[in-house]
C-alpha cells in the first residue's frame, strides 16, 4: 500500500506473505531524501551496511513473546500475518488504515492479534509526521511480552549515512547524546538525525504520555538502531535485579501510541521538543 502526499510518494506498507512481518520502506523525507536503511529490500543503494537482515527500515516487532521470538529471522522465529484491512481512508488532511494481524509462531500457529493504525498527516512544507497504534488482543491465552533488549514495539533502522560513526547524532529529551548516554535510559523521544546525500535530516520517534510504562527505555545503537523498549529492564539496569516481563492475561487488550516525526537538521533545528508538546497536548478545537 502506497502512502502519497500531495501527489509525492512518501512510503509504502509491505505484508506480504513472502515477508516475516509488515513494515514501512522506504521512508522519504525532506528534500527526497530516505531517512531510513533499504537494505535488505532494495540492494542497489551502495555503502549502505549489511548486518541484522530483520531491521527492516520502520517495523513493530518484539522478541520473547512467550517461547516464540518475533523479532528477528533466523531458523524457529515467529511471523506477524497480514489477514485483512479493517479501513482505508483518504483526504486532503490525512490518509490513515487499520490492518488486522495475527502474530503466529515458527509453525503459523496464532497465539494473539493486532490492530495496526497508522495515520499519515498532509503537512505543509517538508516536514513529515505520522502516528501508530498497536493494539493487542490476548484471543488465546495469556502472553508474557518477556525482557529482552531485543525488541521493544516500534523500531527504525536509519540510512547508514545517519550511523553515529559516519557522523550521526543520537538525541533523547532529556539532552543525551549517542548510544553511550541514551542507550537504556528512559525518555519520552529519542531522535537520529545524520547527513544523507548531502542533506542533514532526522528521524524522531516520540512516546505517549499514556502509553504502558511510559517514558519508555530505548534500545538505541550508535549503528543504526532505534527501539522504544519499555521491557528490557534487566539490561538497562542489571544491577536493580528486576525482571521487566509484562503479562497480557487472555481475552485483555492493551495499546501502544507513537508518533513519528521526519525532519529537516538536527532535533533542535527540527524542532522535535515542540513537536512532541503538540503531540502529548493537542490544540483544542472549536467549530462554530
Amino acid at each position: 500500500m502506497d502512502v502519497m502526499l500531495s501527489g509525492k510518494r512518501f512510503t509504502s506498507y509491505h505484508y506480504g506473505g513472502n515477508w516475516v512481518r509488515p513494515f514501512l520502506h522506504p521512508i522519504i523525507g525532506p528534500y527526497g531524501t530516505r531517512v531510513t536503511r533499504n537494505w535488505p529490500m532494495d540492494r542497489r543503494v551502495p555503502g549502505e551496511t549489511h548486518d541484522h537482515h530483520h531491521h527492516k527500515s520502520l517495523w513493530v516487532a518484539h522478541g520473547e513473546c512467550d517461547d516464540v521470538n518475533n523479532w528477528n529471522e533466523e531458523p524457529g522465529h515467529g511471523y506477524q500475518r497480514h489477514r485483512s484491512f479493517l479501513s482505508v481512508t483518504s483526504g486532503p488532511v490525512y490518509g490513515e488504515f487499520t490492518a488486522k494481524l495475527d502474530w503466529c509462531d515458527a509453525k503459523d500457529r496464532k497465539r494473539f492479534e493486532e490492530t495496526r493504525h497508522m495515520r499519515f498527516y498532509a503537512l505543509p512544507g517538508d516536514a513529515r509526521l505520522f502516528d501508530v497504534c498497536v493494539s493487542f488482543r490476548m484471543t488465546e491465552k495469556q502472553v508474557v511480552f518477556r525482557d529482552t533488549k531485543e525488541g521493544g514495539l516500534l523500531s527504525v533502522r536509519v540510512a547508514s549515512a545517519m550511523d553515529v560513526p559516519r557522523g550521526g547524532r543520537i538525541e533523547n529529551a532529556y539532552g543525551g547524546v549517542n548510544e553511550n548516554e541514551t542507550w537504556g535510559k528512559s525518555a519520552p523521544w529519542c531522535d537520529y538525525s545524520g547527513i544523507v546525500d548531502d542533506r542533514h535530516v532526522g528521524i524522531a520517534v516520540m512516546d505517549h504520555e499514556s502509553n504502558p510504562r511510559y517514558p519508555t527505555g530505548w534500545h538505541v545503537r550508535n549503528y543504526g538502531l532505534m527501539t522504544a523498549n519499555c521491557f528490557a529492564w534487566s539490561h538497562y539496569r542489571p544491577e536493580a535485579k528486576v525482571k521487566g516481563d509484562m503479562t497480557f492475561p487472555k481475552n485483555s487488550t492493551t495499546s501502544w501510541r507513537y508518533r513519528i516525526y521526519v525532519h529537516k537538521g538536527d532535533a533542535a533545528k527540527g524542532k522535535v521538543r515542540e513537536k512532541f508538546l503538540d503531540y502529548i497536548a493537542p490544540p483544542s478545537v472549536t467549530v462554530g
